[in-house]
């Protein structure tokens, strides 16, 4: 869950004092709820483990054996990653005023931190005591309230994991994962929302306006977001999205108001249908695609991600880009599960180089084999290519044998906790050799096969 940051360690501690200020005002407000346990709900995603590097013995947690360098075409070699949710519910109706009116208002707090290590291992570096340990990054921060003015209306504001459906097995949030900080209104299928995006980083959002080598003129893109969600019978379900990109001029102040960065507009447009077939089955497709500063998506990138190069005249208004997703989900009987992804990014940046585009593709499977309640077996395959401006296609096979235990006994692909060993071959073509194509490639240097060993345990609640 993604994409994809560093932090200083004084983060926490400011998260932290936010949280005990929410607690406080919690605590010393008035409520419908009759205890503090009855206004918090926690929930969580978590994985923790170890790897080796069979041939060669190097340092290989977190290394990923994917030409995209994340987890497009599998994520079994993910490094370790914790996201605990605290829910906080500042209005929390009764069950006696439910009974009367079921569209009662309620608000909710919503705190999410996130803690990862640049170095694949954190749990034995419980502190920053360098730049490749823990890292921590407050992921959501953001209130809710419904059926506030009219039942079945409901605001938010903040920042928060703003999206929808993801393909578990290359962990990704596509279609419209337009997580970011803004406002939003939604109302029964309709789902509007004002975003803003900025970064501290890139000649597209920065300038130096004396040439003193500070980036002290910083713009922000907003963005007008729209989706409909049609629901049909049977669980089936259609989705349209759109969205509207800007970014403002920018002038330098000195020598006189010149203007150094254009406005500029994008826009995206989507479709996305769901199929429920039945037995907890289904089948997901999804078109997307991004026209100017909008044209993100470069293995997997948000569409405010903008690729390549401007124009001659610094706007990006050649410049697209096309994501197109498949997804299925079919428990064949009680012993076999098959899930499957087929993920395809392709665009081009404005300056019609060559050499300014881009298009990467995946594709994979996983059989589970119910043996036993608490032991399954998943067998997972994938190919992926990479393709970098006008170089040749960079090419990877992935073949891994998961045993698991699953404590729960349940029967299902996505039944929690699991304790797994996994092992991972991955046959790399001799373009993504030459190019070290993968975080792997790039630790333990040139070769065709590689080679990934690994135990994880993974939850949620």
């Amino acid at each position: 869950m993604k994409s994809h940051r560093f932090a200083s360690f004084s983060r926490p501690s400011c998260s932290m004092r936010s949280l005990t200020a929410a607690l406080t005002l919690l605590s010393a407000g008035t409520a419908s709820a009759d205890s503090l346990s009855d206004r918090l709900s926690f929930s969580m995603y978590g994985r923790v483990g170890v790897a080796w590097a069979p041939t060669s013995g190097d340092y290989i947690q977190g290394r990923s054996l994917n030409l995209t360098g994340n987890s497009l075409g599998g994520r079994l070699e993910e490094g370790d990653y914790l996201e605990p949710t605290l829910r906080i519910h500042l209005l929390k109706p009764t069950a006696e005023e439910l009974a009367v009116d079921k569209d009662a208002p309620y608000a909710n707090a919503v705190i999410t931190p996130a803690m990862w290590a640049n170095n694949g291992l954190f749990i034995a570096l419980t502190s920053n005591r360098g730049a490749q340990t823990l890292t921590f990054e407050l992921g959501e921060a953001y209130l809710e309230a419904g059926n506030i003015l009219a039942p079945g209306l409901k605001f938010w504001a903040g920042a928060r994991y703003y999206r929808g459906t993801n393909v578990y097995l290359a962990d990704t949030f596509y279609f419209n994962n337009l997580s970011s900080q803004g406002v939003g209104v939604q109302y029964g299928g309709l789902d509007v929302a004002v975003l803003l995006q900025t970064s501290i980083n890139g000649s597209q959002y920065n300038f130096d306006s004396n040439g003193d080598g500070v980036l002290d003129i910083r713009r922000q893109r907003s963005l007008l977001v729209g989706q409909y969600k049609q629901q049909f019978g049977s669980g089936h379900y259609a989705q349209v999205l759109g969205e509207l990109h800007a970014l403002p001029e920018t002038k330098a102040r000195l020598p006189s108001d010149t203007t150094v960065l254009p406005s500029d507009l994008g826009w995206v447009a989507g479709i996305k249908g769901y199929l429920n077939l039945g037995n907890d089955s289904f089948n997901e497709l999804s078109v997307r695609y991004g026209s100017r500063i909008a044209n993100g998506g470069s293995a997997g990138s948000q569409s405010w991600v903008t690729f390549g190069a401007p124009a001659a005249n610094g706007k990006y208004g050649n410049a697209r880009s096309l994501e197109v997703v498949e997804h299925i989900l079919y428990n064949v009987n009680p012993l076999l599960s098959l899930n499957g992804y087929g993920i395809l990014h392709l665009g081009q940046g404005a300056s019609g180089a060559a050499t300014d585009k881009f298009m990467d593709f995946s594709v994979g499977a996983q059989s589970t084999l119910y043996l036993h309640k608490n032991f399954h077996l998943m067998n997972e395959a994938s190919f992926q290519g990479v393709r970098d401006g006008s170089d040749p296609l960079n090419t990877a096979t992935k073949l891994s044998l998961v045993p698991t235990l699953v404590p729960t006994g349940q029967s299902s692909p996505f039944a929690r906790p699991h304790l797994r060993l996994f092992y991972t071959i991955a046959f790399y073509n001799q373009q993504a050799v030459d190019k070290l194509h993968s975080p792997y490639l790039q630790t333990v240097g040139a070769s065709s096969i590689g080679h990934f060993l690994g135990a994880r345990v993974e939850w949620w609640i």
